[in-house]
């Protein structure tokens, strides 16, 4: 009896783990994806068409 008991720790003791690193791998891969999303248009700009003349006309 004491085997079955000792199975059934075990085994919640495994899922819990298996939880734990399931959530540190989803905020990883979160972390990754708004960095990636923070720096996505950096690069330089042609700024063509952004002189329009001189102002107040």
């Amino acid at each position: 009896m004491s085997k079955h008991n000792q199975d059934k720790s075990e085994q919640l003791q495994r899922e819990e783990q298996q939880v734990q690193q399931e959530a540190n791998e989803n905020r990883q891969n979160a972390e990754t994806e708004e960095v990636a999303g923070r720096h996505k248009n950096d690069g330089q700009k042609s700024h063509e068409g952004a002189d329009k003349g001189p102002r107040g006309q």
